[in-house]
C-alpha cells in the first residue's frame, strides 16, 4: 500500500510540475525548416497569446504575428505552399491546428501586403489569387458607401468595431463609430486654432486655452455614458502650454512658460506637477526616460507615436514602436518591421500626400489631403472621413478612441 501511495504522490509531483510549468511558461524562440523554408518562431504572452514568425527562403522573407491561444506549442507551422507568377511569390503556411489561413507575399524581394497588391492592381496576383481558393482566404475589404453629416463625408461601415472617431467642430465635437454619429456642444464661441484636444481609450478631452490668463477648465466627453464633464483647475496652467501626449490614458501637458510638467488623470479629475524638478519624464516608443530641466525645453516634447509632414515633428526616417512592431515613413510609403536596423521590412500601403500619421493598437491613423484613413492588416486602407476643411485644417481636428 505505502508503494501505491509512494507511485501516486510521484504521478502527483509530475502532473503538478507539468502543469506548473505551463502556466509559468511564457515565451519561447525555436528555428526550424519545413519545405526547405526556414522559420524563426517567437511565441510570448501580452495579455493574448502571440506567434512572431519569419519564414525566408534564398532573398524572400515573409514576417508576421498570429494573435492565437495554440496551448503554448512549439513548432506551429506543419507545411507552407508555394504560388509563383513572374517576380511575385507567395506563401500560404498550413498549420498544425486547424486554424484561418492567410496569404503572404513578397513582390521584387520586397515583402508586400495583400492590400497593397489588392490596391496596385497587380494582375500577377489576380492569377494567383485564383490558384488560392481551396484555401478560403478572408481577403481586405474597403467600401465606398458614405454618408453627409455636418458636411463630413462619413464611410461609416470602414470604422472598426469598438472604435469611435472625433472631430472638431469648432464649437463641439462630432463622435463617429460604425453605428453612427451624434454631436456634442462644448463651446459657446468658435476655436479655429490653438486647439488642445487629445483622446484617451475613454475620453475626448479639449483644453479651454483661449483666456490670456491661462488655462482653468477642462472638457471632456464621456464615451460610454455619453456624456460631457468639466474639470475646473485649483491653479492656471499658463495659455503658452502645449500637450505632450498620451501614455496608459495619463495625460501630460507642459507650461512652457512657467517651465513645468504636468500629468493628469481625467478619470480621477487629478493634476500632479512632475514631482522632480530635475528630471523631467519623457517617452520614446513608449518607453519612460528622464531629463534635465534644460535637454527638457530646449524643444518641445511630444510622446504620441506620430509623423508630421507639415512642421517640425518630422519623423519621417525614424522608428515609430507599438507593441512588437516599428513602422517607419518613406516616400509617400509606410512600413512595418520587427527589429530597428529595418531588417525584413514589409511595404504596408502608398498614398499620396500624406501629412500626418501615427499608430494605435496596431492601426494606423493616417491624414492625407482632405481624408482620414484607418489601415490593419487584416482590413486593409480604408477612408474613415473626408471634409473639405482637412485640407487646410487639420492639426488636432481628429482623434479615436475605444467606444
Amino acid at each position: 500500500m505505502d508503494k501505491i501511495k509512494k507511485i501516486f504522490l510521484v504521478i502527483f509531483l509530475l502532473v503538478l510540475v507539468y502543469f506548473g510549468y505551463r502556466i509559468l511558461y511564457k515565451e519561447h524562440e525555436v528555428s526550424y525548416t519545413i519545405d526547405k523554408y526556414k522559420i524563426q518562431e517567437h511565441f510570448y504572452i501580452n495579455k493574448n497569446h502571440y506567434y512572431d514568425l519569419i519564414i525566408n527562403k534564398d532573398k524572400l522573407n515573409y514576417t508576421y504575428t498570429l494573435d492565437k491561444d495554440l496551448s503554448k506549442e512549439k513548432r506551429i507551422i506543419k507545411s507552407i505552399k508555394t504560388y509563383k507568377k513572374n517576380n511575385l511569390v507567395c506563401i500560404v503556411p498550413i498549420y498544425k491546428k486547424d486554424i484561418e489561413l492567410n496569404v503572404y507575399c513578397n513582390l521584387n524581394n520586397e515583402e508586400v501586403s495583400i492590400d497593397y497588391l489588392l490596391k496596385t492592381y497587380n494582375n500577377d496576383f489576380k492569377i494567383i489569387k485564383k490558384k488560392l481558393k481551396k484555401h478560403k482566404i478572408t481577403y481586405p475589404s474597403n467600401s465606398n458607401t458614405y454618408k453627409k453629416y455636418k458636411k463630413n463625408t462619413i464611410f461609416y461601415k470602414n470604422i472598426l468595431d469598438n472604435y469611435n472617431y472625433y472631430i472638431w467642430n469648432y464649437k463641439g465635437v462630432i463622435v463617429l463609430n460604425n453605428k453612427e454619429s451624434k454631436y456634442q456642444k462644448i463651446l459657446k464661441y468658435d476655436l479655429y486654432d490653438n486647439i488642445m484636444a487629445t483622446s484617451t481609450d475613454r475620453y475626448y478631452v479639449i483644453f479651454e486655452n483661449t483666456d490670456v490668463n491661462g488655462i482653468e477648465n477642462i472638457y471632456y466627453y464621456d464615451s460610454k455614458r455619453n456624456k460631457l464633464n468639466t474639470f475646473k483647475l485649483k491653479e492656471k496652467i499658463d495659455k503658452d502650454s502645449y500637450l505632450n501626449g498620451v501614455v496608459d490614458n495619463l495625460i501630460y501637458v507642459t507650461d512652457r512658460k512657467n517651465k513645468k510638467e504636468y500629468k493628469i488623470n481625467i478619470s480621477k479629475q487629478t493634476i500632479t506637477q512632475i514631482d522632480d524638478d530635475i528630471n523631467y519624464i519623457i517617452y520614446e516608443n513608449n518607453k519612460k526616460k528622464t531629463v534635465s530641466k534644460s535637454d527638457f525645453f530646449m524643444e518641445d516634447q511630444y510622446f504620441d507615436n506620430k509623423y508630421i509632414k507639415d512642421n517640425k515633428i518630422t519623423r519621417s526616417l525614424e522608428l515609430i514602436k507599438e507593441n512588437n512592431y516599428y513602422y517607419y515613413y518613406e516616400n509617400n510609403k509606410i512600413y512595418k518591421v520587427l527589429d530597428t536596423n529595418k531588417k525584413h521590412s514589409k511595404l504596408l500601403l502608398e498614398l499620396d500626400d500624406i501629412k500626418e500619421w501615427k499608430v494605435y493598437n496596431d492601426t494606423i491613423i493616417i491624414m492625407a489631403r482632405d481624408t482620414v484613413y484607418q489601415y490593419t492588416e487584416k482590413e486593409g486602407l480604408r477612408k474613415i472621413v473626408r471634409s473639405n476643411e482637412l485640407k487646410y485644417n487639420y492639426k488636432n481636428i481628429y482623434k479615436i478612441g475605444k467606444k
